[in-house]
């Protein structure tokens, strides 16, 4: 498996993003900014398109050069709302000879805002957001694919940590695929994070044998009514999504008999982006694709379902967006770049318009790099009456 920055064969860029509808909860617990309800097939209708962004080849954000966290490349876009400022949540990365950093990416969380979702501003000073974890920790090598819902009156995110170990140090092939678990973090703010759950992972790898043996991480979290419902990328070998519920966010329980989601299409899936519109589920979520050059595309693909576990493919099988115009952020074309439209946010409902963040993969190492960057854009549709 090669370094190539968020290539998702080695899952290390992602959550997937992702689509989110927050529902008003019978106990009466105060809910920020819910977005309009819109039917399912309302969601299927609409005709998503690329929305010009300010930075380079149309991104929404590009790798910065002057970070020192964020300067090689960016994915992984998580979103929320107010009603007035657009707050996105993502992973920056930066080429590094640490031999204990897998990859030889370290990873952070960091944070930009926006007024209009198209053009964004990092916040914290340029700074991220959300460091490395103490020495001993699940996440004191790096973090990963951020999902962050507002819950009451606090950010909760739950997002992948990454410790240095691999299959191999945990008896599990492919030996070299770095070991991923989901941990929390809570905020009033966006900017200053308190790990939950003493800084230990709220939702650990399985053991050999089960889908989550090396991986589990990139995730997308609903709440319905009392409990939260968390979709996640699960992998021992192969990625597949899993489930799991919880009563507060830290207690998590895995459903569906410890086995991956069915009914999906493709080969393998992950980034999952989840949205219910109180009777009916429908996924975004990403599977391999052929190019005509003879190569494979992680590409978004769409799934209902009724009760969220048993899914049915939507869209007659066909992508969720369309190539990548000429001279895009995200000109991959499966052989030099796998990423075509990776780890979406939630989608969020403004009016007649649907938006979805994600990460792609351009064709080109910038000069001095040595793989091509992977930056964030922004797709749009319209939702007819």
């Amino acid at each position: 498996m090669q370094r190539r920055t968020f290539r998702c064969q080695r899952c290390s860029a992602s959550t997937i993003a992702v689509i989110m509808f927050v529902i008003a909860v019978a106990s009466g617990e105060r809910m920020f900014a819910a977005p309009p309800a819109v039917q399912v097939d309302a969601i299927l209708e609409a005709k998503f398109k690329r929305v010009e962004g300010a930075e380079t080849g149309g991104a929404s954000i590009y790798p910065g050069a002057t970070s020192t966290w964020s300067d090689h490349s960016v994915g992984s876009p998580t979103i929320d709302f107010d009603g007035h400022v657009w707050r996105m949540w993502f992973v920056g990365m930066s080429m590094t000879d640490d031999p204990g950093i897998p990859y030889g990416f370290e990873e952070r969380i960091g944070l930009a805002t926006s007024t209009d979702g198209v053009r964004w501003k990092i916040a914290n000073e340029g700074r991220s957001v959300l460091d490395f974890g103490a020495k001993g920790k699940f996440d004191d090598a790096g973090l990963s694919h951020p999902f962050v819902l507002r819950v009451g009156d606090q950010y909760m995110m739950w997002y992948g940590g990454i410790d240095g170990r691999s299959g191999k140090d945990v008896g599990v092939e492919p030996a070299h695929v770095r070991v991923e678990q989901i941990g929390l973090a809570t905020s009033k703010d966006g900017v200053h994070w308190t790990r939950a759950n003493n800084g230990d992972p709220v939702l650990s790898i399985g053991s050999k044998g089960t889908i989550d043996s090396i991986q589990a991480t990139g995730c997308h979290v609903i709440k319905r009514g009392d409990q939260f419902v968390m979709w996640y990328g699960a992998y021992n070998g192969t990625h597949t999504i899993g489930l799991a519920t919880s009563q507060d966010g830290i207690h998590w329980q895995k459903g569906n008999g410890g086995q991956s989601l069915p009914g999906l299409h493709g080969p393998k899936q992950l980034g999952p982006s989840v949205y219910f519109d109180a009777s009916r589920y429908v996924m975004f979520y990403n599977t391999i694709r052929k190019t005509s050059n003879g190569g494979t595309q992680w590409t978004l693909y769409a799934a209902t379902s009724a009760d969220g576990i048993q899914w049915k493919p939507a869209l007659d099988n066909k992508p969720v967006l369309g190539p990548a115009p000429p001279g895009n952020f995200g000109s991959a074309d499966g052989k030099t770049g796998n990423n075509h439209a990776v780890h979406p946010t939630k989608m969020i409902v403004r009016g007649d318009r649907v938006r979805i963040w994600y990460g792609a993969e351009g064709s080109k190492p910038l000069p001095g790099r040595r793989y091509a960057a992977s930056a964030i854009g922004l797709m749009e549709g319209r939702i007819t009456p």
